[in-house]
């Protein structure tokens, strides 16, 4: 009998020390460090290089043609005068050829140049998101090897109580069995019910999440071209809100449920710390739909390059 008591001990401790051990494991596997560093930010920041994007001068494009949503866009590409030029030019055939070639090339390269810049950031939350799900699913992993273990433990202890209860003839020392290896079976049950499980470092000094969270006066983020589509109500589908903020208002209705708690707000905004698999699962899905916003404003640059393109 006392060998028996001694066998189910055993089993337990098997169990509980092969969870700890998994920790262990974890936090010394070097794979770890892959999640840590944040290797998608930029190498050149965005806005190092940055040139004069909006017009210093509003220009009058009604003579065009061109639509309020066409004029507001080229205001912020600063490329509203070449347009007014290219236009008038149009209907005076003594007018440069160079002159007209010039004029195009400066407004062609404007748009490539903001097509580069938006998907610049889309690459970049491309890769974010990526490495959350990547780290996220890691730690998926360990937590359900664990539970698993842990599941197995509780399963072969169970039985063993099971079992020295029917051969212990002593009424006390059957009680006593079957007591304690219940409480340590359910003890091991409720092991595999945490719902926060283990963690890792994960870092992102560069975040662009923060930015449209926080709306701060300064961009420092984001390439101003970028920015300031996200923060100009016309691109917005009713018009009503910027895109920015329309971004985080389903963040807070669909991802934290209409409120965030101050030790949430500080990881997922700011430089990074310790995350769990919930909480990178959250932010995965807060860049995807980031990255949605920004590689949908190339739509808006389409009938802008089509209206440039009729001008002959």
């Amino acid at each position: 009998m006392t060998q028996l008591l001694k066998t189910i001990s055993a089993i337990a401790a098997i169990a509980i020390i092969s969870s700890c051990s998994t920790a262990k494991k974890a936090a010394m596997n070097t794979r770890l460090q892959s999640f840590k560093y944040n290797y998608c930010a930029p190498n050149i920041p965005y806005l190092q290089h940055e040139i004069l994007w909006k017009d210093s001068i509003k220009a009058d494009l009604s003579k065009t043609g061109i639509s309020p949503h066409d004029q507001l866009l080229s205001q912020l590409l600063g490329i509203s005068s070449a347009i007014n030029e290219l236009w008038a030019m149009k209907h005076n055939i003594k007018d440069s050829v160079s002159r007209t070639l010039l004029l195009k090339q400066k407004v062609t390269s404007r748009i490539l140049l903001a097509q580069t810049q938006l998907q610049a950031v889309a690459a970049e939350l491309d890769c974010e998101g990526e490495r959350a799900d990547m780290a996220a699913a890691y730690l998926d992993g360990i937590n359900s090897k664990r539970n698993t273990k842990l599941t197995v433990g509780s399963v072969i202890l169970g039985a063993l109580t099971t079992v020295a209860t029917a051969v212990i003839t002593k009424n006390s020392v059957q009680t006593a069995v079957g007591v304690g290896g219940g409480l340590v079976s359910a003890g091991l049950g409720a092991l595999t019910i945490n719902p926060k499980g283990k963690q890792l470092e994960f870092e992102h000094d560069h975040n662009l999440l923060r930015t449209i969270w926080s709306e701060p006066k300064t961009n420092t983020d984001y390439p101003e071209f970028v920015w300031a589509m996200l923060h100009e109500k016309s691109f917005s589908n009713k018009g009503d809100v910027t895109l920015s903020q329309s971004i985080k208002n389903r963040w807070i209705q669909f991802e934290f449920n209409g409120h965030i708690d101050q030790d949430q707000e500080a990881l997922l905004f700011g430089k990074g710390g310790y995350y769990r698999s919930g909480d990178l699962h959250t932010r995965a899905t807060m860049i995807n739909q980031l990255q949605s916003t920004i590689r949908s404003l190339n739509q808006d640059l389409t009938s802008l390059i089509a209206f440039v393109a009729q001008i002959e």
